[in-house]
C-alpha cells in the first residue's frame, strides 16, 4: 500500500490530445501539487513485411522542428475502440498497411514523471501495403522507409537521438526475433 494518494484534482487544460490536471496528493509528509498530464493512451507498430523489412516514418515534428523518424502509432482516440483495432487502423491509415498477423510486444509508460500515458508496441508480420490514407500537413509529408534488421540494429547504436516509442518497439522487434 502506498502512502500517497491524491485528493483532489482540477484540469487546466484541455487540448486536442491531452489534458493537464493539478492533483494534490497527501502523503506521510504533508500535502503537495504536482501536475500532470492525461492521455488516452497510445498504440505502435513494428509492421515487417515478406523480406522482414520494418516500416520507419520519416515525419516533421515541430516540437523538435526537424524529421524524426519513427514507428506507424497514433492515440487511442475513439471510445471502446480495442487497442489492437486502433493498431490496425493507424498502420492503415499512415502507410496502407495490411496484415492477418498480430501480437503484442510491450507495454511501457511513456514518462511518469509528468503523463500517465501508457503505449502498447503491436507487431504487425507480413504487412503488405495498399493505398495510405494520411491525415494533416506531417502525415501528407512524411515517407515510409523500410528497413533492414542490419539497418535497424546501425539506427539503435548510432549516435543520434532516436525516438523512444521506435527504439522500444524495435528493440522488443530484435529480442522477439532470438
Amino acid at each position: 500500500m502506498s502512502n500517497f494518494s491524491i485528493i483532489a484534482r482540477a484540469t487546466i487544460l484541455k487540448s486536442f490530445v491531452f489534458d493537464v490536471e493539478r492533483r494534490t496528493i497527501r502523503s506521510t509528509q504533508g500535502t503537495f501539487t504536482r501536475e500532470v498530464v492525461t492521455h488516452p493512451g497510445a498504440v505502435a507498430v513494428i509492421a515487417v513485411n515478406g523480406n522482414n523489412e520494418v516500416a520507419l516514418l520519416s515525419q516533421y515534428r515541430a516540437t523538435l522542428d526537424l524529421e524524426n523518424l519513427e514507428i506507424p502509432a497514433g492515440t487511442c482516440d475513439i471510445s471502446g475502440e480495442q487497442t489492437l483495432a486502433t493498431a490496425q487502423r493507424e498502420l492503415l491509415e499512415e502507410i496502407g498497411g495490411y496484415s492477418n498477423r498480430w501480437t503484442l510486444l510491450s507495454t511501457f509508460y511513456n514518462s511518469p514523471g509528468w503523463t500517465d500515458q501508457v503505449t502498447l508496441v503491436y507487431l504487425a508480420e507480413e504487412v503488405t501495403v495498399g493505398a495510405a490514407s494520411p491525415e494533416g500537413p506531417e502525415e501528407l509529408a512524411m515517407t515510409v522507409q523500410w528497413k533492414s534488421v542490419d539497418d535497424v540494429k546501425a539506427i539503435l547504436s548510432g549516435s543520434d537521438a532516436v525516438d523512444g516509442t521506435a527504439a522500444i518497439g524495435l528493440y522488443a522487434w530484435l529480442n522477439h526475433q532470438s
